[in-house]
Parts: structure tokens; sequence; C-alpha cells
């Protein structure tokens, strides 16, 4: 009887310990919870735009913007915001020769507006202070007016475009963040008429087509390639 009481005792007291074993100690977990809410985010970057086969649409410069998010509790995340670009472009003289025709880039600025849903592949929560992310933004972009030197008849003017990005957030606590996103502008360049015309001054002959519309299309989707770095804060 002695031995069994010792030994009902001896398991009662390693009992509470044993039990603290069970499960993970969430310190050591490398996921944290991400504050819900709304959160100011400030982003600037670099455009790297091709201007199109015709070389009139937006090309390099600096951008930058801010937008405020608005995190759902899970994965969605829903940001409207603005966005300012010191982009240049060409000048192309439909009339004039093959070797001259194409001038010096000059200033072309944008302006947009854009509405954005996120989809947080880690959900509510950032592993190793990360938080990764790919998204699709929709917005309204318009491009400064044609100056008086070019007068081709070609004008950006204002259209819509979609934006497919790709990122990461670095979760700096539960109130700020840094992040980095690859992101590419889609929108669509319309070309005048006489962009498919024979040049006067180096018009073709026969086969040899010198207009500088070659393929005849009026218009054509173009992809403009970003790269954004950002900081943001939770209020």
């Amino acid at each position: 009887m002695r031995r069994l009481l010792l030994a009902a005792l001896f398991v009662l007291v390693a009992a509470p310990p044993a039990s603290a074993q069970v499960g993970y100690d969430p310190a050591l977990s490398p996921y944290r919870d991400i504050r819900s809410g709304r959160y100011l985010e400030l982003f600037g970057g670099k455009m790297f735009g091709s201007g199109g086969s015709i070389q009139v649409g937006p090309r390099d410069g600096a951008v930058m913007g801010a937008r405020v998010n608005f995190r759902a509790k899970n994965t969605i995340q829903v940001s409207f915001g603005g966005w300012y670009a010191n982009t240049v472009r060409n000048i192309v003289d439909a009339d004039d020769s093959i070797a001259t025709r194409v001038k010096p880039a000059i200033a072309h600025h944008l302006y947009g507006g854009e509405a954005t849903l996120q989809f947080n592949f880690t959900g509510g929560k950032s592993w190793h202070s990360l938080a990764p992310y790919a998204g699709l933004g929709l917005g309204v972009v318009k491009g400064q007016p044609t100056p008086a030197a070019d007068t081709s008849g070609y004008t950006f003017g204002t259209k819509l475009y979609f934006a497919p990005m790709l990122g990461t957030r670095v979760m700096l606590g539960q109130r700020a963040f840094i992040k980095a996103e690859a992101k590419a502008y889609f929108w669509n360049l319309k070309y005048p008429l006489n962009y498919s015309d024979e040049p006067s001054k180096q018009p073709g002959t026969g086969d040899v087509i010198n207009a500088v519309n070659r393929s005849g299309r009026r218009s054509q989707y173009v992809p403009v390639p970003a790269l954004l770095f950002g900081i943001g804060f939770a209020f």
C-alpha cells in the first residue's frame, strides 16, 4: 500500500510539467498576426516602357503615388489610390524619311487613379515578417496634352488600364511595413490614320512598305513594367 501511495504521489507531481510540453510554443512560431484595418501607403519606383512598336507611347520614367489599404480579416485586401509618372516619349513624323522621322524623346507626364484587389498568400499572418501577395489593379490614366511640336495627330489621351502585380511586404511590428512590388501596366495605344500612309519624303515602292504603321493596326495593347517600393502605416 505504501508503494502504491508513493507511486500515485509521483504521478501527481510529474503531471503538470508533462502537460506543459503538449502543443507548440506560440512565441517560437514563424507566423505573426497582421493587424486588420486601414494602412496609408506611400510608394515610388520606375517604369520601363518600350513605347510600343511605333515608339510613341510612354517609356522610362519615375513613378510615385499613395493609396489606402483596407485589409480584410484573412486573405483579401482592397486598395484605392493615385499615382504620377514623369515618363518620356518620342515624336514620330509620318511624312519624314525613315532615318529621321523618330525625333528625340520629350517629357510625357501621366496621372492615374486605381483600385486594387490583392490576395495575401499567408492570409492574415506574416511568415518570418514576410507577407507575399499577388493582385490586380484597375484604373484610369490621363496623359498630358500633346505638345505643339507633335503634328502627327497622335495623342495618348485618357484610357482605362489593368495592372497585375506580385510582391511582398516586410512587417515592422503591427503598425508598419515596407514593400517591394513588380507590376505591369497594360493600356491601349491608338494610332492616327496617317501612320499607315507612305511618307512623302520616302514613299515605298512595290512590295516595300515605308509607312510608320506597317501592320495597319489602329491600336495596340502595350505592357509597361514597373518596379515599386513603398512604406505603409496603420491609422
